[in-house]
């Protein structure tokens, strides 16, 4: 698989995720933080970390099934939700209900982010990559660019000056991505992970499941482990006008 090949894995930037005290996961839908990082959360919990959630979506397009009124959905996939953060031992979930399929343009959206994000106080904040070659779904490409100029933002106090800035710009995690530079080992983690996506049954089959095992078994083959999920790590000055970036897997 040339994805796994092309992997280059910076320990610098691996140690700055292991390291957060506070982390804050942004996920466009129900389910899709437990796809990328339910194993690092995980992990992170029970080093004492504080870890938030926040769930952008209501998730009502996520069953198809007509048979369903749309508040039936919404609260089947809340409820889903619940539960898949209950066993990854996440206690602090917030929902923003923006309509599944309709999350906002980044200008709108980042003031939800940028207010969360200083009230918090986080070191590490994971989301999903808006730039993932051939990313069509706009709610995943919208809530990644505005995790995106949230963290970038973050330290500047005249924009959105009601908010006020009293932490450093956290480290930003993207997951979903085409090229990674941190991969986190979470053999330790990988049941409560599975078990958590097995909590979305309105989502994954079993068959679907054993794909993202299988992803996650070979992500781990190439640091010596059995399983491990991969991240794009970024620092804020890493987010306008560099070029490097795009070169943050060299060591």
């Amino acid at each position: 698989m040339e994805y796994i090949k092309g992997i280059r894995v910076n320990e610098k930037l691996v140690n700055l995720l292991k390291s957060a005290s506070n982390i804050i996961a942004f996920s466009p839908h129900p389910d899709d933080v437990e796809v990328i990082a339910a194993g690092y959360l995980a992990m992170m919990v029970s080093k004492g970390a504080l870890v938030k959630v926040i769930v952008v979506s209501d998730g009502r397009m996520g069953i198809g099934s007509m048979e369903y009124a749309v508040d039936e959905v919404i609260t089947i996939r809340r409820r889903e939700e619940l539960e898949a953060m209950r066993m990854l031992g996440v206690n602090d979930v917030e929902f923003l209900n923006y309509i599944d399929s309709e999350i906002p343009e980044p200008r709108i959206l980042r003031r939800d982010f940028i207010r969360i994000t200083r009230g918090f106080k986080p070191d590490v904040v994971v989301t999903v990559d808006p730039t993932l070659p051939y990313e069509a779904h706009p709610d995943h490409v919208n809530t990644g660019l505005a995790v995106m100029q949230a963290v970038l933002f973050h330290g500047i106090p005249r924009i959105l000056s009601e908010y006020k800035v009293e932490s450093q710009p956290p480290v930003l995690a993207l997951g979903a991505t085409a090229r990674p530079n941190a991969l986190i080992c979470i053999d330790d983690y990988a049941d409560r992970k599975m078990n958590a996506l097995r909590a979305h049954k309105s989502q994954f089959n079993e068959e679907l499941l054993k794909v993202i095992e299988l992803i996650h078994m070979k992500l781990g083959n190439v640091v010596g482990c059995k399983y491990a999920e991969a991240f794009k790590v970024l620092t804020p000055d890493e987010l306008h006008m560099n070029p490097l970036a795009e070169y943050s897997d060299d060591s």
